[in-house]
């Protein structure tokens, strides 16, 4: 079954006694880390400075966590007139990035066995206290400890198993007026990266009830590579009965292999599906290889698919002007799965037409992963692409945000 998050626990109190800023870790020299919000969510960017520096100095600034491992990350800056270093806006002398980035420290955490994280645990579900050291000259001089929650510490879920598909259903754990926009997530499209189930739980942090779908199977079992139309229809219906939701205003969200999938089912079902999230896959249906299979099936018949992704034809391509709302599409320009992926999304986008509140996310440089909620170090490239990656990440969740929000109702 696929592995759920916990459920609300005694953190989400914490969220009240959030402050606009704070402040600690100075020593006998004077110099203090200030931080934006701690604890914070962990979808939630931070400013974070180093104050009471000596100017002209150079200041190294560390972050180091315990999950699953040792992780350690580090940044030299030097320390100008004011005796401020923003993380936000200071350029790093020596990091493994190059711009400035005040999330730099966290994203760009590293395993000390050189080991890549794979999993969602920790990172995605669990609260994880990263700290912070700032030093000079081989000393100390400030420290402080962020305290990033998260999402199975403030957002609620259970399991689905008996209503004719299997998934899991989040939902946010604070209050809300009115009905809300909700987001069907097919998961179980990307090599077990369990990717929809972190999206799922990001949008829920949003603030829109989510539910996965496992897809193509339960997670850690068999795999059949079709969806079964049956299935998917099952569970916009059971998304579309939940209290609090808007059944006018229901998303798919699709990421790599499943981006495809999302589209057919908002062209299929107009009257279940509102609008399509479908970022790093194809604007036409893909059968599943290598040897060729239905990517979808109605009734046990093959919805017509395109063997290959090599080639962007025109007649391949889904008639995306039929969708009632509006689209999220993105590419990166250095998909190492989809090489081509921005010649899909162009051909969806001509395809789809000049249509009110799409947004078409072209990341130059970015690898494939770019659907991985941002500021954690999960799934990407040990390379110079990271950066490039995470801006992505970050530039895409935005998008995602705005594009729920601006389909609420109430």
């Amino acid at each position: 079954m696929m592995r759920r998050l916990a459920a609300l626990i005694a953190a989400v109190g914490l969220l009240a006694a959030l402050v606009a800023c704070t402040t600690g870790g100075g020593t006998q020299l004077g110099a203090r880390f200030v931080v934006s919000k701690d604890p914070s969510a962990s979808w939630w960017p931070l400013d974070i400075w180093v104050e009471r520096l000596v100017p002209g100095h150079q200041v190294t600034v560390a972050a180091s966590a315990n999950s699953g491992g040792r992780w350690t990350s580090r940044a030299t800056y030097g320390v100008p007139a004011n005796g401020v270093v923003d993380l936000g806006t200071a350029i790093p002398e020596l990091a493994p990035f190059r711009r400035p980035d005040a999330m730099g420290l966290f994203w760009s955490l590293a395993r000390s066995d050189a080991g890549v994280t794979t999993s969602n645990g920790g990172w995605g579900d669990g609260t994880v206290t990263i700290d912070l050291t700032a030093s000079v000259d081989g000393r100390v001089v400030a420290h402080y400890a962020v305290h990033r929650m998260g999402f199975g510490s403030i957002v609620a879920s259970n399991a689905v198993f008996d209503s004719g598909f299997l998934g899991d259903f989040f939902w946010p754990a604070f209050e809300s007026i009115g009905l809300k926009p909700a987001v069907l997530v097919l998961d179980g499209a990307d090599n077990g990266m369990q990717s929809g189930v972190l999206a799922a739980a990001q949008i829920a942090g949003f603030g829109y009830p989510t539910l996965a779908l496992s897809s193509f199977g339960s997670a850690g079992g068999a795999q059949s590579g079709t969806l079964h139309a049956e299935t998917l229809v099952a569970a916009l219906s059971w998304l579309r009965a939940q209290p609090g939701v808007d059944q006018d205003r229901v998303f798919v969200f699709g990421a790599s292999r499943a981006a495809p999938l999302a589209l057919w089912a908002a062209v299929q079902y107009p009257d279940l599906v509102y609008g399509a999230i479908a970022p790093s896959g194809t604007s036409g249906v893909i059968c599943t290889s290598p040897v060729p299979v239905p990517a979808i099936t109605i009734g046990g018949a093959w919805v017509p698919c395109t063997t290959g992704t090599n080639t962007v034809r025109a007649a391949d391509v889904l008639p995306l002007q039929q969708i009632l709302g509006p689209i999220v599409l993105a590419c990166g320009g250095a998909d190492e799965t989809l090489p081509n992926a921005c010649d899909w999304m162009s051909a969806g986008e001509r395809a789809r037409g000049n249509q009110f509140g799409d947004t078409f996310l072209r990341a130059s440089g970015s690898t494939h992963a770019l659907y991985i909620p941002p500021y954690t170090p999960l799934f990407l490239p040990p390379s110079a692409a990271a950066q490039v990656t995470e801006d992505a990440r970050v530039a895409f969740w935005r998008a995602v945000e705005h594009t729920l929000l601006a389909a609420s109702r109430t």
